[in-house]
């Protein structure tokens, strides 16, 4: 039992030293597939990204036709991948993945924010918030001036979604390419071993507790 205890403690403070509300890494571009949607190759494996809080019209839906302004945004998203010289994703820690299993990130491409060109042009809008992101607000008060100015998908008076519900009257610009953290290959790759690793000891730890019908109030909680 002792020496479960200390290997949790051991690994809470590894996990601690690694954890962080953003992380990023370099990718390299594979293809495009929409506006918001691009196929990047990390390491061996070639992974389908959404793009984090925006969206911009559709182009490839099983079931919608064409929008306006939608080809529009996968020419300039495509033209910024392939003429890329660096494209770096940034995670948020809590929401990484969406429902169909694509990873969400936010895209820098040589030094820009995508997402916030794309809402600059006119040609995505803030979306699909789930939760506190790190460059919402600041996307807000780029998407106020798009439409505003009547760009893009805003020509005709549209009505803003998520945005409406945030007061950019006092909103700063944070979205600061200097200020991303890389996290060290070889920390990276600890702390994805150390996730696999985190429910086989929390299982050992629970089971040996509820063998000897002790405290079981860590039953089902990880440290990741």
């Amino acid at each position: 039992m002792k020496k479960i205890g200390i290997l949790l403690i051991a690994l809470f403070a590894l996990l601690t030293n690694v954890n962080a509300e953003t992380f990023v890494e370099r990718v390299d571009f594979v293809k495009c597939v929409d506006g918001d949607t691009a196929v990047f190759k990390i390491g061996d494996e070639d992974v389908r990204f959404r793009f984090l809080a925006i969206d911009t019209p559709e182009t490839v839906h099983p079931t919608k036709a064409v929008e306006e302004y939608g080809k529009d945004a996968s020419e300039y998203t495509c033209n910024k991948l392939t003429n890329a010289k660096e494209i770096i994703v940034e995670y948020e820690e809590k929401n990484k993945t969406d429902k169909y299993g694509r990873s969400l990130a936010w895209i820098w491409v040589d030094g820009s924010l995508l997402q916030k060109e794309l809402i600059s042009a006119g040609y995505a809008e803030v979306a699909y918030v789930y939760g506190k992101y790190r460059y919402t607000e600041s996307l807000c008060l780029v998407q106020s001036k798009a439409k505003k100015e009547k760009l893009g998908i805003w020509y005709n008076d549209k009505e803003e979604g998520y945005c409406s519900t945030i007061d950019t009257a006092d909103t700063e610009d944070n979205i600061i390419y200097e200020q991303i953290e890389e996290i060290d290959p070889k920390t990276q790759k600890t702390y994805d071993t150390l996730k696999k690793i985190d429910k086989v000891i929390i299982g050992i730890y629970n089971k040996s507790l509820t063998k000897k019908g002790e405290y079981r109030g860590l039953i089902g909680i990880s440290l990741i």
